[in-house]
């Protein structure tokens, strides 16, 4: 596989030139001096090292990843980790670039930095160190080009980035790379953290593998290395907070029944012991697990709740006593906003809004309680983000193992880091460092499992699989059709397709990292309808990409085709209206049209003989069979905090996603013969909405998570 780093690196005592995807040395006049003498199989070697800088990498990796097969002799992996260490300069007993885990891998440990591309290549250079085919006259002159786009790329950033006392003007070449340094390291999950004013203190919520559905508060004096559990198991305890002056510590209590409460307890220091905990206020029922946040003068909390519509609202309340204050009104389109954090100064708040699974960052003025939007994250979802001590930025993970900042008065966006992991909850300390919690919530595998409704035979088998890469995969209607897996195998998502004969084709080379919201096959199962983003695109095996509708500020979602192939729906929220959209498919693309007003979820069956609707005022469900274009309401509801939809039709009936609890769901089948509801497969419970049925409708895909690994950890900004 072609593993090649595109920014010009200083590893180690090496820089890579990705321009000849070399490692290289230079002499004092900026000339190469020595090129690492590294055959293709060991460049590429080297190269996945460096992009995994400082993680385990097991041989199966090495194998899967690099070679492309299994079928290797640990002897060639060993030969290639010999030449890569005499290449270097690299010594086994006291290494500086690879270092051995016995029977576990391999750790490269040199520093991997960015650079500016200065490296100088001579019209005298030997082919063998040039690696690029170029005219005498182009080599010549490259320096110069290089020299006038780096300038014009430079002056062009000062212009649109303003600068701040702490993070000056920089191209993306000047981008760091920063290593997060890690702060707790317990099995399990740990997340939901803050850290005290003075950095002393960690609370957080942790989730033990031995009690993964439940999570207690641990509480840790950094200076003095003691942890204590502070909230029993009997209910669980999300996003802990202290007060800015230390004395209190608050917290959102969930009980099994749904029942949920804000409490707030007495922190003392000295002692490092928790009393008097008391109930602040009662959250709705089925709120999602919260993160709260102080005000500068610990006078005032803010924290989500659910409302009566079933959107996730934000309330301000008073501490000492009072009623609680609604501070905003998500559009109907929208699950809510889920998070907010107080300025330094405390007359603002930044908060996070979901949107059709996207985040938007929005700013709420306390003493006007206007409300604006600053910016919508669409390759990850945060959850938490941070002001800058000044109050003029909003730090967040923008990207994955990325670190970006927006400017409150004029919205411009900056990437301060790349990261060599990723960040989710990020909380800016008066430090100027960053605690975030990095890891994996879950890994994911995509499971074929018995449909029971057709299928008595239990059966369950992992399939699709590349070291849990895999994210989606969908079925093609036809028998003998490739099926559509979303995977991270060769670095970014992309989409490929499987062949019954064995066969593996990837169709998708986007060069940077994509959210991919859903696949669906055409009839002819000859082409793919994918929502990537907030867009949606025509995929082939044969053709290059086509984005069918622009990334605008209304919200899309559920991609759906006519029976006939010719036509594609999908739903987009306008001014807070759903309404479904149709568009034909040809070689000319013609404009899109507004179909049906006031739905949010339309889908035809393959044969033709019906469509699924979903109002979207009622949230009630209609089938109207088209050999009598008279609508029937049928008896499918949904939770009202189920934000994600899939659907899928066969002849005699409808699959469906259905929310059980706050991140489980339960696949359901409505029968058109007997109009009953029952259960599709016999697992206890699906952890994403995601499914795909087989042709034959034997068999359904769906993703299984196995708990990950969550740590809180901490980098210092530039």
């Amino acid at each position: 596989m072609a593993i090649k780093l595109d920014k010009p690196l200083q590893v180690g005592d090496w820089q890579y030139v990705p321009e000849q995807d070399k490692l290289v040395q230079l002499a004092a006049d900026g000339k190469i001096a020595v090129t690492a003498d590294l055959d293709n199989l060991s460049q590429k070697v080297a190269n996945y090292f460096i992009a995994n800088a400082g993680k385990l990498i097991t041989k199966d990796e090495l194998l899967h990843d690099v070679w492309g097969i299994r079928d290797v002799s640990d002897g060639r992996v060993t030969r290639v980790i010999r030449v890569l260490r005499v290449a270097l300069g690299d010594d086994t007993r006291e290494p500086r670039y690879i270092e051995t885990i016995p029977k576990r891998g391999y750790r490269f440990i040199a520093p991997v930095t960015v650079l500016e591309p200065q490296v100088t290549f001579d019209k005298n250079d030997p082919p063998a160190q040039m690696g690029i085919n170029r005219s005498e006259k182009e080599k010549a002159h490259w320096p110069w080009y290089l020299g006038f786009a780096f300038i014009f790329i430079a002056a062009i950033t000062w212009w649109l980035w303003p600068a701040t006392p702490d993070l000056q003007d920089k191209t993306a070449s000047d981008i760091p790379m920063l290593r997060y340094k890690p702060v707790t390291a317990l099995d399990g999950l740990e997340f939901y953290h803050n850290v005290s004013e003075d950095e002393r203190y960690l609370v957080y919520s942790y989730a033990s593998p031995e009690q993964e559905n439940v999570t207690v508060l641990m509480l840790e004096d950094l200076q003095e290395h003691r942890r204590i559990q502070i909230t029993d198991s009997s209910y669980s305890s999300f996003g802990a907070a202290f007060s800015p002056d230390e004395s209190q510590l608050a917290y959102h209590r969930a009980y099994p029944d749904g029942k949920c409460e804000i409490r707030v307890a007495d922190f003392n220091g000295d002692s490092f012991t928790i009393t008097n905990d008391k109930l602040l206020v009662s959250c709705g029922d089925n709120s999602i697990s919260s993160r709260l946040s102080w005000s500068p003068d610990s006078a005032y909390l803010v924290y989500p709740t659910m409302s009566d519509k079933r959107q996730t609202i934000l309330m301000l309340k008073r501490v000492s006593g009072g009623a609680a204050e609604e501070l905003t009104t998500p559009p109907p389109t929208s699950f809510g906003d889920y998070v907010a954090r107080f300025s330094n100064q405390g007359n603002k708040l930044v908060f996070l809004r979901e949107a059709a699974g996207s985040a938007q960052i929005w700013v709420l003025d306390l003493s006007s309680r206007e409300t604006s939007m600053l910016v919508k994250v669409t390759d990850v979802l945060p959850g938490n983000i941070d002001w800058t001590n000044d109050d003029r930025y909003i730090i967040y993970p923008s990207a994955p193992n990325t670190i970006s900042q927006v400017e409150v008065r004029t919205g411009n966006i900056r990437v301060l880091a790349y990261t060599d992991v990723n960040a989710h909850e990020i909380q800016v300390a008066k430090s100027n460092t960053v605690y975030a919690s990095v890891g994996n919530f879950s890994h994911v595998n995509i499971k074929k499992v018995a449909n029971q409704i057709t299928n008595p035979v239990s059966d369950s088998t992992t399939v699709f699989s590349s070291n849990r890469n895999e994210t989606l995969a969908e079925a093609n209607p036809l028998p003998k059709g490739p099926t559509a897996v979303v995977s991270r195998r060769s670095g970014l998502p992309q989409v490929w397709l499987f062949y019954p004969g064995g066969e593996q084709k990837q169709i998708t080379f986007f060069e940077k990292n994509e959210r991919f919201r859903s696949l669906v096959f055409s009839p002819s199962g000859k082409e793919l309808l994918a929502q990537i983003n907030n867009e949606i695109w025509l995929l082939s095996d044969s053709k290059a990409p086509v984005r069918l509708s622009e990334n605008n500020d209304n919200l899309i979602s559920q991609p759906a085709w006519s029976y006939d192939g010719k036509r594609i729906y999908y739903a987009e929220s306008k001014s807070g209206r759903w309404h479904i959209v149709s568009h034909e498919v040809s070689d000319n693309l013609l404009t899109p049209i507004v179909f049906a007003v006031d739905r949010e979820l339309y889908i035809e069956s393959y044969d033709g003989k019906y469509s699924i609707w979903r109002d979207a005022i009622s949230k009630k469900f209609y089938m109207q069979r088209f050999d009598t274009q008279i609508p029937q309401e049928i008896p499918i509801t949904l939770p009202e905090n189920q934000a994600w939809l899939k659907f899928q039709t066969t002849k005699s009936g409808v699959y469906f996603a259905y929310l059980v609890d706050e991140i489980k769901y339960s696949l359901k089948y409505y029968s058109f013969d007997n109009g009953e509801i029952s259960n599709a497969v016999t697992v206890d419970y699906l952890y994403h909405s995601r499914f795909s049925l087989t042709p034959d409708e034997k068999f359904i895909y769906i993703l299984e998570a196995v708990r990950g690994d969550f740590d809180v950890a901490s980098v210092k900004l530039p």
